[in-house]
């Protein structure tokens, strides 16, 4: 059997994220899932939180403070970096690792407002490094939700399996705003799953609304 697919969400400005004072861990670093085990997880600045698991091969994360304003022609800025291990029990392996990730903004004044991910995998056996970033960037005036999305997939056909990975996500969140405006750029949700897939015909991904109804029943 496969061990495959992994939702989160996150962003990169590589140039930010590494803004670490100290190392935060989760309050549940290591744990074990139906089909994995995970340790050490944590992040450097502590705005993702702690995850609850879900399913028994779920993390869902309702980042906290994870927000970046500004005023009157200034930028705000809010990053952290998160990081975990991964190890596939028998007989599974990672072969597709997606990160997603849900917030609000709100723009005024003619300011701008962007979310940045980045997401890095290492097959701790080889040392190989899989990665993909995304950006979303909007500098339309109003007030609304976004989202942003980035993945690595068919690690299975990239031998020898892939079955203990560092999953490493930099995350920044940037507000512009414009002379006489305000801006601001929320993270809400930072959610995964990780499914068994017999056949590729047969993945199914859990979409975030299911998590933001997730969060409103806690």
């Amino acid at each position: 059997m496969k061990k495959t697919g992994m939702i989160l969400a996150a962003g990169l400005v590589a140039g930010l994220a590494g803004s670490a004072n100290a190392f935060v861990p989760w309050s549940n670093p290591n744990g074990a899932g139906s089909f994995f085990t995970w340790s050490n997880g944590g992040s450097d600045n502590g705005f993702f939180g702690s995850p609850t698991l879900v399913g028994g091969d779920s993390f869902v994360f309702f980042p906290s403070n994870f927000r970046a304003e500004a005023s009157n022609g200034g930028t705000g800025t809010k990053s952290d970096r998160l990081s975990f291990t991964l190890d596939a029990n028998a007989g599974f392996e990672f072969s597709q690792i997606t990160i997603r990730e849900v917030g609000d903004y709100g723009n005024t004044g003619g300011g701008r407002v962007i979310a940045n991910m980045g997401m890095f995998v290492t097959d701790l056996n080889t040392f190989r490094v899989a990665s993909d970033n995304a950006t979303y960037d909007n500098s339309v005036a109003g007030f609304g939700n976004w989202t942003a999305q980035t993945s690595v997939s068919n690690l299975e056909n990239q031998p020898p399996k892939w079955t203990k990975i560092q999953v490493v996500l930099n995350n920044n969140l940037i507000a512009i705003a414009g002379p006489n405006g305000v801006a601001f750029i929320e993270k809400k949700v930072t959610g995964g799953i990780i499914i068994t897939v017999p056949t590729p015909g047969s993945l199914a991904l859990m979409g975030m609304g299911g998590l933001v109804a997730l969060r409103r029943r806690r």
